[in-house]
């Protein structure tokens, strides 16, 4: 596997320097700054792919930051590729009929409510697509009555899904549906959310670490390690001044992914901070073996119309003037937006802003927005993409009140 990846790094160095025009007139051993990627994606497009034939995507990653990337059709195919490797892992497979949180606004938020469908059918893809911005105490009975119509092989998605719907069943005592997996990711997996998950479905759960931009593949193995896949690309963990860091060690994760040639990133900042783990995985599979990913935790907002709401940073698709920005939580019923305008910012990217959060937090919360030159860190010098002020003890039984 390290030969292999030897190889494919070096047809990777060789196809940048002279494909790419960032690499073609830079030093593809320094460090790529996100922020660059973020502000020059055109600086990364390769010219031997006709721009035509990409697919483009934008994504606000966990800093409210707007980035857009563009694939190539053989990248969608590799993943997908890496992707049913790690379901055959958890003894699930893509034909398998699954329930799926996603980010997507797959229902008008106008008409859930009143029709009480929060989920659509995916029929190519055996999908029960279910919506992550409905998961009110009231909406949670509906949830359940259509998984158990759909009866899935296993769910999918983000972790605080899956674990208000565990709640939901364990607090009510319905039965729940006995899954062969849960597949975790695009947020932090907590403790007590894989316990939860585990016991009120019965079954083991699968956490997955990966990136819109493609730079890697890390997924838990059937032992509950999570493993760095050699071909997608390599993984390094630097410290602060730039050098490994040892196992155990915790450090910056920096990527170089072979998946998708037509943007190619080669020592990437993610923006993540990891530790590889000190002895082998008892799998006897000789991959890297992650053993803690820190900097990916949500913070969460609870809004009286929609409830606990998890993952806010797809509101930033589409917004293309705004530098970065923030959510601070002030009460029940007021939401802080601040945000950093980037040069030509319009009036039409605010009022998008607000759109994309209304059909998300739903239309009871106030929304203050406020124009400022610098996002405030923490005493760290952390950003921080949503913050809270509420209690949380005090906001739990708020919510149970309301179940």
């Amino acid at each position: 596997m390290l030969e292999l990846q030897a190889a494919e790094l070096q047809r990777l160095l060789r196809f940048v320097s002279v494909h790419v025009p960032y690499y073609r007139h830079g030093n593809p051993a320094e460090l790529t700054p996100k922020e660059q990627v973020r502000e020059r994606p055109q600086d990364f497009l390769a010219d031997s792919f006709p721009r035509r034939a990409l697919i483009p995507w934008h994504t606000s990653g966990t800093t409210g930051k707007p980035l857009t990337i563009f694939y190539s059709r053989a990248a969608m195919q590799k993943m997908w590729a890496l992707l049913e490797l790690y379901r055959n892992h958890a003894g699930v497979t893509k034909d398998g009929r699954r329930g799926q949180f996603t980010g997507k606004m797959i229902v008008p938020p106008e008409q859930a409510p009143s029709r009480k469908v929060f989920w659509r059918r995916d029929l190519a893809n055996h999908t029960l697509l279910l919506s992550s911005v409905h998961l009110l105490p009231e909406n949670l009975p509906y949830y359940a009555a259509a998984l158990q119509r759909f009866r899935p092989v296993y769910l999918c998605g983000y972790p605080s899904c899956l674990y208000v719907l565990a709640e939901y069943y364990r607090q009510t005592g319905r039965p729940a549906p006995r899954l062969k997996a849960a597949l975790t990711s695009a947020e932090t997996l907590l403790e007590h959310q894989r316990r939860a998950i585990e016991e009120t479905f019965a079954t083991r759960v699968f956490d997955q670490y990966g990136q819109t931009e493609m730079q890697s593949f890390w997924y838990e193995c059937e032992a509950g390690r999570m493993h760095a896949h050699p071909l997608a690309g390599v993984t390094e963990i630097l410290r602060q001044d730039g050098a490994p860091a040892a196992a155990g060690e915790m450090g910056e994760v920096v990527l170089t992914g072979f998946v998708n040639y037509a943007m190619p990133l080669v020592r990437y900042r993610v923006g993540d901070t990891a530790r590889f783990a000190a002895e082998a995985c008892p799998c006897g599979r000789a991959m890297p073996v992650i053993e803690e990913i820190g900097g990916r935790l949500d913070d969460v907002v609870y809004t009286r119309e929609r409830g606990f709401l998890g993952r806010l940073d797809p509101v930033l698709k589409g917004v293309r003037h705004i530098v970065e920005s923030q959510i601070e939580q002030e009460s029940l019923d007021v939401l802080r937006i601040r945000f950093v305008p980037a040069p030509h910012f319009l009036t039409e990217d605010l009022r998008m802003l607000e759109r994309n959060l209304r059909a998300r937090v739903g239309r009871s919360i106030h929304l203050e927005f406020e124009c400022t030159d610098r996002i405030p860190r923490t005493a760290g010098g952390k950003f921080r993409f949503v913050i809270s002020r509420l209690e949380q003890t005090a906001l739990k039984s708020y919510a149970s009140s309301r179940g």
